[in-house]
């Protein structure tokens, strides 16, 4: 059994290697007993769970930060994602990705304050480095539709492609559901920035945050036809949800339990 005593030491080695770059001492007078569970419970407990390694909660971090849309929690979680080795490059594509699940003024102001955070650091604005992608294969939409719609089934399967052509938005408003689909399938997810276990982290953890639970349930499936397991989606979902709340990780869970019994998991 867990100590507290053992959980305060846990949390303050963490906190310690977490905030060795934290350019400013915090002036800010907040409640000592917050803070104290706070870090015995985030820094001690919920960051060092097993099931999921520090890269991918701090991805999973970083995207419920940027729905939260707090210059501080976005501005921490970058600073905590970059600690723990995510190049520069990768932080940005988190949200290139999230544009399409959090919104064009979340992820702009998500990159505006990663930036900041980047150049506080010349090792950091070192690796921050311009990556040209060439994109000779996206000369047409229809291009970027068929490269979106091979990716599709390369990483999620022929099934699940085909429920997302046969999706309400395809019907209603195809012309801006195939524009769409061309972007974020045909050239975000072609990228070579984040690997599809990384991408959908970002992803599962942005829709808990934002309540799509229909949504949700159905990337649970995809996310297991990338790699990731019934534990690795579990501690997203749990990760995740101590910066939004905790009864988005209880309904979270419940979509993810319908999938995984339909899978035998």
């Amino acid at each position: 059994m867990t100590t507290i005593a053992e959980q305060q030491q846990k949390s303050a080695k963490l906190r310690k290697f977490f905030d060795q770059h934290l350019p400013y001492a915090r002036s800010t007078p907040v409640l000592a007993d917050f803070v104290r569970v706070q870090h015995e419970l985030m820094w001690g407990g919920v960051w060092l769970a097993p099931g999921l390694d520090l890269k991918l909660r701090s991805f999973a971090t970083i995207s419920a930060q940027c729905v939260n849309g707090w210059d501080f929690g976005v501005e921490h979680q970058v600073r905590t994602g970059l600690t723990v080795g995510i190049t520069p490059r990768q932080i940005k594509g988190i949200f290139i990705q999230l544009m399409f699940y959090a919104g064009i003024p979340a992820t702009v102001f998500g990159l505006r304050v990663a930036q900041d955070v980047i150049n506080e650091r010349e090792e950091w604005k070192s690796q921050d480095v311009a990556i040209n992608i060439d994109a000779g294969w996206l000369d047409s939409i229809a291009a970027r539709t068929q490269r979106g719609r091979e990716l599709r089934i390369r990483h999620w399967g022929a099934q699940a492609n085909q429920a997302e052509e046969a999706s309400v938005v395809r019907k209603l408003a195809p012309e801006v559901a195939k524009l769409v689909d061309g972007y974020h399938f045909g050239e975000v997810w072609a990228r070579d920035d984040l690997g599809p276990k990384e991408r959908m982290v970002c992803i599962l953890a942005a829709l808990m945050c934002r309540g799509h639970m229909k949504q949700l349930g159905r990337n649970v499936d995809y996310a297991l036809n990338v790699g990731l397991s019934k534990e690795e989606i579990c501690q997203v979902f749990s990760q995740a949800g101590w910066y939004r709340g905790w009864p988005c990780v209880e309904d979270a869970l419940e979509q993810a339990q319908e999938v995984f019994q339909a899978r035998g998991l």
